[in-house]
């Protein structure tokens, strides 16, 4: 019984060895942040508010020297606040080849925001929304997607396509009868602290199965440049949406200019000035059209495992209505783990 039970053990321990080497390791990483908001301009009183991100990662390697790995993140619901399990991806890296991806709610190449270099966060996500309509991006679909390897000039492309997804889940396997879309990028560094990127998708219509005047389609490019703590960014977005027909209050196509320059003072340290304008292109001439402007100072500071940052975002004609102006300030403490 003895011999029999040492033998087990043996071959269950030397089984349990085998895994442990051959299978991939599992990580866990996100954020913590504390908020705290006070908005001019409408009815609000002053916010405090927490937010967390939840990153489960693994990875491993084939036998062949290709390489996987996997993310999987946990957001709260919005409506009960339970954890529901959505932004996953599995990738393969194939050595010279390039990379696949499975995407559901993840793996975004949109470049509208390739320019914006705020040293808090986007201008768009500092609190108060904007309403600003920009070109939509793979986080709608569930996708598969090619990336190129390293090309000449530090130059990478992508490809992506996938259809309407029926919820946000991970574990979604049908996809809907809605529509699906198309996704290119494209990123080269053709010298020295140059970056030009850009980004272009068509959507094909299949949720009403009709013709329209005008499919969805869109695109973004940003150029960056660096010299030394300086960092200048320019960039537009444009989306022109799906149309039947010509009514005043339809819009054509939506463009967005921005500008963005961030400066680090020292390694801990980071300051930056952005600017977005949002313009609405009516159908029709006689509509007026009311521009979103939005400015921003960002100040950001790394005290060790810890960033202090403060934002103030000023905006105009807020959802391009005439006279919706409001200011945010927001005081942000992010722990990172």
């Amino acid at each position: 019984m003895k011999t029999i039970m040492k033998t087990l053990f043996v071959a269950v321990s030397s089984l349990s060895l085998m895994f442990s080497v051959n299978a991939g390791e599992l990580s866990v990483s996100g954020t913590a942040k504390a908020t705290y908001s006070i908005v001019n301009g409408t009815q609000n009183e002053p916010g405090v508010g927490i937010t967390n991100e939840l990153n489960f990662t693994a990875s491993g390697e084939m036998d062949n020297g290709y390489a996987w790995n996997y993310s999987m993140e946990l957001d709260p619901d919005s409506t009960d606040g339970s954890a529901i399990n959505d932004d996953t991806q599995i990738g393969l890296t194939m050595n010279n080849l390039g990379k696949i991806k499975y995407c559901v709610s993840e793996c975004s190449n949109n470049k509208k925001y390739a320019w914006d270099q705020s040293a808090y966060t986007t201008i768009t996500d500092t609190g108060l929304s904007s309403s600003i309509t920009y070109p939509a991006d793979e986080l709608s679909y569930n996708t598969i997607q090619y990336h190129t390897p390293e090309l000449p000039f530090g130059t990478t492309a992508s490809i992506a396509h996938g259809n309407t997804k029926s919820d946000g889940q991970s574990s979604n396997a049908q996809a809907t009868s809605g529509d699906s879309g198309t996704f290119y990028s494209l990123v080269t560094k053709p010298i020295d602290g140059l970056t030009l990127s850009g980004s272009y998708y068509t959507i094909n219509n299949y949720a009403d199965g009709s013709t329209h005047d005008q499919e969805q389609e869109g695109g973004a490019y940003g150029v960056k440049y660096s010299a030394g703590n300086l960092t200048v960014g320019y960039g537009k977005s444009f989306l022109a949406p799906e149309i039947s027909g010509i009514t005043s209050a339809a819009v054509e196509y939506y463009e967005n200019t921005g500008i963005s320059v961030g400066y680090a003072v020292n390694d801990d340290l980071s300051v930056s000035y952005t600017t977005e304008t949002g313009e609405a292109n009516y159908q029709t001439s006689t509509t007026t059209n009311y521009d979103i402007e939005m400015d921003s100072i960002q100040i950001a500071y790394s005290l060790g495992g810890a960033t202090l940052s403060i934002a103030r975002t000023d905006y105009e004609n807020i959802g391009y209505a005439n006279g919706a102006d409001a200011t945010d300030t927001i005081i942000a403490m992010t722990f990172a783990f």
